[in-house]
């Protein structure tokens, strides 16, 4: 009786222990087991929402090429083009109009016969034709046919009226942008797995379009759905059943071996463009932390399985855990999305700040025209001194004015990369010849003493930038002029050593002078926009502190190094060292001697200017000259009052650019279309207007102008050019 109770009384404790122990050993297995499908749904669910990502700025930039396509398609509708070589030139000008190279595409028109025409010919019949014959309006595929040279995503609309060509009338019925597949990649690129994620573009039959890692391609295959299909997978799952899912729900993600290695891929159909974008990432890079906490949880576990509260503190810590990775990786998500909808913003912003800078420069320097321009005509009369001091104020007021204006203006467009770098044949020394005459011109009314140590190079001639190295050089003087003080010292030295090889230079300027200074603390940020050291410097000095600015990102356009040495009381220096290519003499254009000012006496003008103050100052100011001026309010009025006089009417055309009725593009296009008026081709039409940008310039050239002068006009600059294109009549 007694050994009954005693083996019952270590039986019972035995016995609970070994249910304790196998009830552990079945936790372990349950944990386990439910670790594992919370990290599987856990990956799953981030793949997704990860491609969900991906897929939205795809989307978003693929429709950003299909308004492109519709803006090709109005631009071409039912137009007739009388040859090949004209068709092909229509297709360069659209390329450019549309900044296709900016999206890494190009323009291709397609006859009824299947032959594609490109901006440098015809390339034969299109291999890919077939893709348009099912009777839809739009296609969307990728293209890799042996007549065009690469990979291409195809954006295919037929025309809303056919173009024709030639006297047969051959018709096209389809415009295609084709894309580089390369350039996609920005839309699906990520980091968000340190680099080892891969993006596969999938064609609608399985094959790969496009495949793009930091990496070696795990898979190998050209036909990804075969490769995926022959894969091992994991819980059971194949390829057939991720097919129906992605079918039903356009998105799927699966966990699979290759080569002996786990992964996660996830598919999602890019729906109306036939196409497939799957990510494939390492197990082991997908929900790290939450995979890393579930094998310490186990092994703790399974070694300290007879500790209870451990196992539990230890349950605990697991729990809290992945609680927290969940909100890491929403907090992540939603940190993505925001950053996403700044940048939209942002972007936004600029686009809506280069509008305004571009409204900006044309109606301020209306106004601005009409104000130098009447001072200038004010001060021709003899006024009283008083009404003379006040004229004098007002034109330096408004030519500071235009300054600041136009700083405004270069910074912007050196922000969004709109000023190149365009370096011609030309004499260096004759650069630093010109920045010492302006500098001279700045000193008239000051008592500064200005030293100059002008070295002569061996080599003179270099592929250089001319206006941009003026533009910096006076930028560093007028400062100097500005900030130094009568009874002060002013020196520019310019000298020039060898570069890295012998056909290049090295062209050192240094700017020294006895002004105001700069504490150390400033030097740092005298290149930042709107940096002035003093508040009073604003009101003191004059500017924007834009100047130094620009200064500093021409210097950099030009492949250059600036410095600066200066003392707050004592002064500053400032060295700037350009790199040069050496050219020939040969190869400098030497300015025309018939392009010098003649007497223009009788010279008819035909002025097309729709703003009654601008047209004001121009004909008084030419008209002082003996110049006869007949001003017209519109383009329309241009082209009528052209077209109903004899040849010899008018010996130059001064256009404006915005006018109502018929702008000067369209005016001048007119004008040289007259195919009954030999003359239309010949006299000179000169842009005279606000729009000052260099784009605006080449607007001007493009639409067969043989000039552009911009507002505020300088009648000096006016004159030279009616006296130039006369002259080469």
């Amino acid at each position: 009786m007694q050994e009954r109770k005693h083996t019952t009384k270590y039986l019972l404790p035995v016995a609970f222990a070994v249910i304790l122990v196998v009830s552990l050993a079945l936790g372990v297995r349950f944990l386990r087991s439910t670790l594992m499908k919370l990290t599987i749904e856990e990956r799953s669910n981030q793949l997704e929402e990860m491609v969900t990502q991906i897929q939205a700025n795809l989307d978003s930039g693929l429709q950003t090429h299909w308004n492109l396509v519709a803006g090709l398609n109005n631009a071409v509708q039912g137009s007739h083009f009388q040859s090949s070589q004209e068709l092909c030139g229509a297709i360069a000008h659209l390329e450019k109009l549309f900044c296709t190279d900016m999206y890494g595409s190009r323009v291709m028109l397609l006859d009824e016969q299947g032959t594609a025409y490109l901006r440098n010919g015809p390339v034969g019949i299109w291999l890919d034709v077939s893709h348009l014959t099912d009777g839809k309006n739009q296609h969307t595929f990728v293209s890799e046919t042996d007549n065009i040279d690469g990979c291409f995503l195809v954006f295919s609309q037929e025309l809303d009226s056919p173009i024709t060509m030639g006297e047969k009338n051959v018709r096209f019925t389809h415009v295609v942008l084709l894309k580089d597949i390369q350039t996609v990649k920005q839309y699906y690129t990520t980091t968000t797995y340190g680099g080892k994620a891969a993006t596969y573009i999938i064609k609608e039959n399985g094959t790969l379009a496009y495949f793009d890692a930091d990496e070696d391609d795990v898979i190998g295959a050209r036909n990804i759905y075969k490769a995926l299909r022959e894969a091992e997978y994991v819980q059971g799952r194949n390829f057939d059943m991720i097919r129906q899912q992605l079918d039903r729900d356009g998105i799927v993600a699966a966990h699979i071996l290759l080569n002996q290695t786990e992964y996660y891929y996830c598919l999602t159909a890019l729906e109306h463009y036939d196409m497939t974008l799957m990510l494939l990432i390492p197990a082991d890079c997908v929900a790290v932390s939450t995979m890393n906490m579930m094998n310490a949880t186990v092994r703790t576990q399974t070694i300290f399985m007879s500790i209870v509260v451990i196992l539990m503190l230890l349950a605990v810590i697991s729990f809290v855990n992945v609680q927290r990775t969940s909100q890491r990786v929403k907090l992540e998500q939603e940190t993505n999305r925001e950053l996403n909808r700044l940048r939209m913003a942002a972007e936004s912003a600029n686009a809506a700040k280069s509008t305004f800078l571009n409204n900006m420069s044309h109606d301020i320097r209306t106004p601005m025209n009409a104000i130098i321009g009447f001072t200038n005509i004010a001060l021709k009369q003899s006024p009283k001194p008083e009404i003379k001091a006040c004229l004098d104020k007002i034109r330096d007021s408004s030519e500071h004015l235009l300054t600041l204006i136009n700083d405004v203006l270069d910074i912007s467009r050196i922000e969004s990369g709109k000023i190149q770098f365009s370096p011609v044949p030309v004499d260096i020394t004759e650069v630093a010849d010109t920045v010492v005459n302006v500098t001279c011109g700045f000193l008239s009314d000051r008592n500064i003493t200005f030293q100059c140590n002008l070295q002569e190079p061996e080599t003179r001639y270099v592929l250089a930038d001319a206006l941009r190295i003026r533009e910096v050089l006076v930028n560093i003087l007028g400062n100097a002029v500005k900030f130094t003080k009568d009874g002060g010292t002013i020196t520019f030295d310019a000298d020039y050593r060898p570069g890295a090889d012998e056909q290049h230079i090295v062209a050192c300027y240094r700017v020294a002078d006895t002004g105001v200074g700069m504490s150390e603390e400033f030097v740092e940020h005298i290149f930042d926009e709107f940096s002035q050291e003093e508040s009073s410097a604003r009101t003191q000095y004059k500017g924007t502190g834009l100047g130094m600015a620009i200064t500093k990102r021409y210097v950099d356009l030009m492949g250059g190094t600036i410095s600066i040495v200066s003392k707050k009381g004592v002064g500053s220096v400032f060295t700037v060292e350009l790199p040069l290519e050496v050219t020939e003499e040969s190869r400098i254009h030497k300015q025309d001697s018939r392009s010098g000012i003649q007497d223009l006496a009788g010279v008819k003008v035909l002025m097309a200017e729709d703003n009654d103050l601008n047209a004001e100052i121009a004909v008084i100011q030419l008209e002082e000259m003996g110049i006869q001026v007949t001003r017209v309010a519109d383009g329309k009025e241009a082209v009528n009052l052209f077209a109903q006089n004899p040849a010899g009417t008018f010996d130059i055309i001064l256009m404006d650019i915005m006018m109502p009725v018929m702008d000067g593009y369209e005016a001048t296009a007119a004008i040289r279309g007259m195919s009954n008026r030999p003359d239309a081709l010949l006299i000179p039409i000169i842009a005279m207007t606000a729009n000052a940008f260099a784009e605006d310039v080449q607007a001007s050239l493009d639409a067969g102008m043989d000039g552009h002068l911009s507002k505020p006009i300088v009648i000096d600059e006016v004159v030279k050019a009616i006296s130039g294109n006369i002259s080469r009549k």
